[in-house]
């Protein structure tokens, strides 16, 4: 039996993997090695937050960003390019020592012992401990208004490495933050004929060192505050737009603040015609909803009915986990790092600034653990 299956090879996994080497634990990680990262997410646009804080953790700070710059070369500049930052990755899970198993959970089960888990090859492995560190890729929200809408007409910003299939049509994107500010200016120069319509009434641009500081610090304490401290860091992300964003879109893409979307038709030649709360109406060959992530444990899809059963939520939150001190479920053995443990210890754990306190806290209690310390 392993000591520790690591389910998630993104940021997190790679950094709870690199802790789980360095403490002796025998493990598997599994899934595609930084997917999300590499196949959802363009990659000709950057890594919102500055390169110096978005280094993955191992016990003894080696395997930094500047190391790898050095070693290998790469430029380290701000904005970073996504490819880079995968390139990190790469590096980092190589001198961590890190064996990735590119296989999807599909089923995870509690057992008198530990837990079972089956992979889409069909792999069996058997494991104490289990820590889910799945991104947000289970929770893509898209508004009801638009579910309606046969696929090929609408879809989500998420999925997407480039736009060169919208060269020539006429597209809305319908956002204020990062990913709608993204697409927009994506694809205008893929040669797209795009507005982006937002609630707002002027683009949010937001960002810097100072704020990444105060996030990062946020989570070594959020789970200790007082309950009445922590209501602010519980809502949705407020939408956002990263400062080097906007030379891709002003000027260069029309953005129409402070409007919504009050209907949407598909008209009899396969356009969507949307109405908008001014009485105007529209028509496009394609809608794109820049609407973000909803995080929910019930939509993570390895987790079976009896599991979540056992799971325990938080009060009046019951899409997230309450979790320990020690991002531990309230079933034995069963860890939740990133997004979903984001209620129980605080925003900092939606974004890679919350990479060194979960793998430092979540690794050494299990191998306390096995050596019957706790």
């Amino acid at each position: 039996m392993l000591d520790l299956v690591i389910i998630g090879s993104g940021p997190y996994g790679i950094s709870l993997a690199a802790h789980a080497v360095a403490n002796g634990l025998s493990y598997k990680l599994l899934g595609y090695p930084m997917d999300f990262w590499k196949n959802t997410m363009p990659q000709d646009m950057f890594i919102r937050t500055p390169y110096e804080f978005i280094q993955f953790s191992d016990p003894n700070d080696a395997f930094t960003i500047t190391r790898f710059s050095d070693e290998t070369g790469a430029e380290l500049v701000n904005p970073l390019p996504r490819p880079t930052f995968v390139q990190y990755a790469m590096w980092f899970a190589e001198k961590a020592g890190i064996e990735f198993t590119s296989e999807l959970v599909v089923s995870l089960e509690r057992k008198h012992d530990g837990y079972r888990i089956v992979t889409d090859a069909g792999q069996i492995l058997c494991a104490k401990n289990v820590v889910v560190a799945t991104g947000v890729e289970h929770y893509k929200y898209v508004p009801e208004l638009y579910r309606g809408l046969p696929s090929d007409l609408i879809s989500h910003t998420s999925g997407y490495t480039h736009f060169d299939q919208f060269a020539g049509q006429k597209v809305a994107v319908i956002g204020s933050g990062q990913s709608a500010w993204e697409a927009a200016g994506l694809l205008h120069l893929a040669g797209t004929d795009v507005q982006l319509i937002y609630r707002r009434e002027s683009a949010n641009y937001a960002g810097g060192p100072a704020e990444e500081i105060a996030l990062r610090d946020l989570g070594d304490v959020f789970y200790d505050l007082p309950m009445e401290e922590k209501q602010e860091g519980w809502g949705q992300s407020p939408g956002s737009v990263a400062h080097f964003l906007r030379p891709y879109v002003e000027g260069k893409v029309p953005e129409y603040g402070g409007l919504t979307v009050v209907d949407v038709q598909v008209t009899p030649d396969r356009l969507v015609e949307l109405t908008l709360s001014s009485g105007e109406t529209r028509t496009f060959h394609h809608l794109i909803s820049a609407s973000g992530f909803r995080i929910n444990i019930e939509k993570v899809p390895f987790f079976g009915e009896s599991l979540l059963r056992e799971i325990d939520r938080e009060d009046a939150f019951e899409q997230f986990p309450k979790l320990s001190e020690t991002f531990e479920s309230s079933v034995p053995g069963l860890y939740i790092a990133g997004p979903l443990s984001s209620h129980s210890h605080g925003p900092t754990f939606r974004f890679i600034l919350g990479l060194k306190k979960t793998a430092s806290t979540i690794i050494p209690a299990i191998a306390s653990d096995k050596v019957g310390v706790r």
